[in-house]
């Protein structure tokens, strides 16, 4: 056994999924521990926040030190992200920890005004001081700093940097919901089954596919014909742009219903506002979530950066010149495949959702179709990861030699 290990030290891959497992650990540990053990949350709480919740590696069933999840900072990010998107020379002149305390300070605003709305939400049935709830909320938000600090170090250690804590996260949803499958009826049954296996079909075949660019390197002499191409995803956001999308649409209830509840806060029904039981509410999620993953996309492929690169390597795509020629081209592919990807991510999302309005007393189970596309999604992603970093092994034997 001693020997196996000696000779495989080197993978990179087997200490960051070692690494991966302790964060999860403790993770799953801090679920257990209660916010607050006195008084039961509310537990007539829309079906909605719990699977919003659990998207982003939270839990409202029962409040706990890691109930706000990874939403406040995975929003902060995207906010952050898109601030610079345009000076992103500024950008790169920045410090890591520059960057890290601005996102940090963001997070902490977020985490504060979805804490303060969660704790007025949960448990607005029981009768305890201001003061306590101050107190929960204190512990709300250091537990939510604090998964940020184990997905911020499982992205420098581990796999996949927040996804392991989310698929986690909706993993143990999944189990805890008690679906009556025998009240759908075997045809409407099977017809719903068939449909999430297209769906998924459909979420596979984006994710596997290239959008391919073929161009000409000045520098290659040599004669052979293989043809050398710039190769973008049909979506390149992934799932992490699901997982902002849920983080910031629950945000924007938050911060919304807050302001309702403070200007008139006898309006009970201000808390549906943007509940996925409205169409407004899944109207502007779907919204949210095309816009937030076209950007996304555009920021990820980045065809400022691609056309200096091919500038410098003397690379040329046929028939249009170096230079902003390149880069005008290269933003109309760019666009193209976004807002394609985009669409196509969010009619997936959208069909479920909608079907809730149709069909509301199965939306519970709707609800867990949509959880089952988010898992997977994030499961091929992480599938991609670890893809990644045994490509890296085969070859750092090699690079060893040079680096």
């Amino acid at each position: 056994m001693k020997k196996y290990l000696k000779d495989y030290e080197y993978k990179i891959l087997y200490k960051r999924i070692i690494f991966t497992c302790w964060i999860l650990l403790i993770y799953i540990f801090g679920t257990h521990i209660p916010a607050i053990t006195t008084v039961s949350t509310n537990t007539s709480i829309s079906e909605f926040y719990k699977m919003t919740a659990a998207n982003v590696g939270g839990d409202y069933r029962a409040l706990n030190v890691f109930s706000l999840g990874l939403g406040p900072w995975l929003t902060s990010m995207i906010f952050m992200t898109l601030i610079y998107y345009r000076d992103s020379d500024r950008m790169l002149k920045q410090t890591r920890r520059e960057k890290s305390t601005k996102e940090k300070i963001f997070t902490l605003i977020l985490a504060l005004i979805q804490a303060y709305f969660v704790v007025f939400t949960l448990l607005s049935h029981a009768q305890i001081e201001l003061n306590e709830k101050w107190l929960i909320i204190l512990v709300l938000i250091s537990g939510a700093m604090m998964l940020v600090w184990l997905s911020d170090l499982n992205t420098r250690y581990g796999i996949a940097g927040p996804m392991p804590i989310v698929m986690i996260s909706i993993i143990r949803s999944i189990m805890r919901q008690k679906i009556a499958f025998s009240e759908l009826g075997p045809v409407l049954l099977i017809s719903s089954l068939l449909v999430l296996l297209i769906i998924l079909l459909v979420l596979i075949f984006i994710e596997i596919t290239e959008y391919r660019l073929p161009y000409l390197d000045i520098m290659d002499i040599s004669s052979r014909r293989e043809h050398t191409y710039l190769a973008w995803k049909l979506n390149p956001g992934g799932s992490i742009a699901i997982m902002i999308s849920f983080a910031a649409f629950f945000v924007l209830n938050s911060a919304i219903n807050l302001l309702v509840q403070f200007f008139n806060s006898k309006n009970n029904d201000a808390l549906n506002f943007l509940d996925f039981s409205t169409p407004i509410g899944i109207t502007i999620f779907l919204l949210l979530q095309l816009v937030l993953s076209y950007g996304i996309s555009r920021l990820i492929l980045d065809p400022k950066r691609k056309a200096k690169d091919f500038k410098k390597n003397g690379n040329f795509f046929p028939g249009v010149e170096p230079g902003k020629p390149t880069y005008q081209y290269l933003v109309h592919k760019a666009r193209r495949i976004s807002w394609l990807g985009a669409f196509i991510v969010t009619i997936i999302i959208g069909i479920p959702l909608y079907a809730t309005l149709l069909i509301p007393q199965f939306s519970k189970e709707i609800y867990l179709s949509v959880q089952i596309i988010v898992l997977v999604y994030i499961s091929l992603n992480i599938v991609e990861t670890v893809k990644t970093y045994l490509y890296f092994d085969q070859y750092k034997s090699f690079l060893n030699r040079y680096w």
